[in-house]
């Protein structure tokens, strides 16, 4: 069975798994207004071209800078950032997501998808998932929070100069419990805002205040707002109920192993709102009896919950594919199922829920299902988990 997996190119040492879909996926970064309320998302798009091979050499660098490091640093190796900034940068430099930077837009109009990341994430460590949706016909805008549980995030001055933002731990003085939620309320409305920025551009009404030679113009009426999906993975797979129960533009939901922290005393009012299709798509290890329980709050008429077996949270961002062996142990990314394998499942349950739920809609993402038969033994549907990463859910323990 084929999965997602490629070869290296010659300007870069490591790249993150091709895209399957039949479109080959352009990338560009976006900013809409300079300071903290505006919007900052990497967009992922079907692509006028026609071989991603022929490209390699301008595919997106998946580094974005020494900044991004420190903050990663600060919540992962808090004791040694120093050497695990000097070895992250090291490991990461050569890698490349494979997507054409800048690629000319296709000329046929795809739905929109907003992916909201997890905490001490970034716009780009989700581009496996995310040129996976694009391949198969979606404009994903991965957004990069500015709430400060990014591992770090920028505006621009007046002079156009970036300023940084690294992520916040939590202070002596205030509880986990009320720094994630006012966290999770900023970005509900930078998703919403996000959904507001696609909007724009697809009226070619916006400035992108980066400098590139992307021409925003491409994107004018060629996005289909009709079902406008809203997705996210661990704090941004809460960030993506939220989204859904506040903002009904949303047509459909997934939410990849959701952190129900954030919102655990809103829960039971959060819940019953989400009233358009969701998918809860969950990691094993993850999810602990009070992660579940939170869960089972949301519409058991509109929501569906399924696990994949042997898998641990990092299995649905790009971290298994970045390091080696001895990598994935140390920063909790190894699992007994093989990374490829899980990532395979994950986004082929994803495009099978969305195709379900929105119809064709010119997307060519109905031909996953025969794969996903072979693996159900690898998969349990309803709420299930094994609970190791959630120990100490009333302490706001933070492994995420």
């Amino acid at each position: 069975m084929k999965t997602m997996a490629g070869k290296t190119c010659s300007r870069f040492t490591n790249h993150t798994p091709l895209p399957q879909g039949p479109h080959v996926v352009g990338a560009t970064d976006i900013m809409i207004g300079r300071t903290k309320d505006g919007t900052l998302m990497r967009l992922y798009y079907p692509s006028k071209l026609t071989d991603l091979m022929s490209h390699t050499e301008k595919w997106t660098p998946w580094f974005l800078g020494e900044e991004y490091t420190r903050g990663l640093a600060s919540f992962i190796a808090p004791s040694i950032p120093s050497l695990f900034s000097m070895l992250f940068n090291w490991q990461m430099r050569g890698v490349a997501t494979p997507a054409v930077w800048g690629a000319p837009v296709t000329d046929r109009k795809f739905p929109v998808i907003v992916f909201s990341h997890g905490l001490s994430a970034h716009r780009s460590i989700y581009s496996t998932v995310c040129t996976e949706l694009a391949s198969h016909g979606f404009f994903v805008a991965a957004v990069e929070h500015r709430d400060r549980s990014a591992c770090a995030s920028f505006t621009l001055n007046e002079t156009g100069e970036k300023e940084y933002m690294l992520f916040k731990t939590t202070p002596l003085d205030m509880k986990e419990y009320e720094l994630r939620n006012q966290q999770i309320k900023i970005r509900v409305e930078e998703s919403i805002r996000a959904l507001n920025v696609l909007e724009m551009l697809n009226e070619g009404k916006v400035k992108n205040e980066l400098s590139s030679d992307f021409d925003l113009q491409q994107l004018h009426g060629h996005l289909d707002l009709t079902y406008p999906i809203m997705t996210g993975h661990s704090f941004g797979g809460v960030t993506a109920i939220s989204t859904l129960a506040k903002d009904k533009r949303f047509k459909v939901g997934v939410a990849l192993d959701p952190w129900m922290f954030p919102i655990k005393d809103e829960v039971d009012n959060i819940g019953p709102n989400v009233t358009q299709p969701l998918m809860c798509i969950s990691t094993e290890a993850f999810q602990s009896i009070a992660n579940l329980q939170a869960m089972g709050k949301l519409n058991k008429t509109t929501t569906e919950f399924i696990t994949i077996k042997g898998t641990v949270h990092q299995n649905q961002c790009d971290t298994p594919f970045l390091v080696g062996h001895i990598g994935r142990v140390f920063v909790g990314a190894s699992s007994p199922l093989d990374p490829q394998t899980a990532m395979d499942i994950n986004n082929r349950l994803m495009l099978n829920f969305i195709a379900k739920h929105i119809g064709d809609q010119g997307t060519t993402i109905n031909t996953y299902v025969p794969y996903l038969e072979i693996q159900q033994d690898n998969m349990v549907y309803g709420l299930h988990g094994k609970g190791k990463a959630m120990l100490g859910w009333d302490e706001g323990y933070t492994s995420v």
